[in-house]
């Protein structure tokens, strides 16, 4: 069985949305000191690889805790390759329109930008100026996927960060029109190499109560 990680490590020198600063760890207890290394780790919910439930953007949204473990495994994986958009992209319905216009019965897709490059050499493109969703092309997929419980993408949110005002709300279509309340976003995902053979995929997040957003860790077999 060959297994392979669809997240990042997090580290403080990658690149993030313009309004998340960088984690930081520092030194709490060292060897020398005290016999054993603590580390102190500062990090935003919306750092690295990372899902967001429907408290996201829901006053009445569930947070991860709500989640059990069966319902962050995934058995059908469709993936979608929109590596030719160029930079800021709106994805519209007439862009998956030809890989969803005869339905499809996965309960994950992934959308695959091919941005791995720009996320290794030049992070200011990865963190501003990957595209992004818009409301209708939520509310498609949505439609054309009954059994959705995941969707997942390689850049740092789901809507296009150069024109949020058209499309910070495709976070709340998703949510508002999935099949299920345990539907989940994932984002910046791993998605390089060969992913047309993934059999299962598990997705792990940090449990903290009330966390409606959080760093996980994505694997697949």
């Amino acid at each position: 069985m060959s297994i392979r990680w669809l997240s990042y490590p997090m580290s403080s020198s990658a690149p993030r949305p313009p309004a998340i600063p960088e984690p930081k760890l520092t030194e709490f207890m060292s060897i020398r000191e005290t016999g054993a290394n603590v580390m102190f780790l500062q990090v935003y919910n919306h750092t690295g690889s990372h899902l967001d439930t429907s408290g996201h953007v829901f006053e009445d949204g569930i947070s991860i805790c709500d989640f059990c473990p069966s319902d962050l495994v995934y058995n059908k994986i469709r993936v979608i390759d929109l590596s030719y958009l160029t930079d800021d992209t709106i994805v519209s319905v007439e862009h998956i329109k030809p890989f969803l216009a005869e339905g499809c019965d996965a309960d994950a897709l992934l959308v695959r930008f091919g941005v791995e490059d720009w996320r290794k050499n030049d992070p200011y493109r990865f963190s501003n100026h990957c595209p992004g969703f818009c409301k209708e092309t939520a509310i498609y997929i949505q439609n054309k996927m009954p059994n959705l419980r995941l969707i997942g993408t390689d850049v740092p949110s789901i809507a296009c960060i150069s024109s949020l005002d058209q499309t910070m709300d495709a976070h709340n279509a998703f949510f508002a029109h999935a099949h299920t309340e345990r539907f989940i976003i994932v984002e910046e995902m791993k998605l390089d190499g060969n992913l047309e053979n993934i059999k299962r995929m598990v997705v792990s997040p940090w449990l903290f109560e009330g966390m409606n957003s959080g760093p996980c860790v994505i694997w697949a077999e």
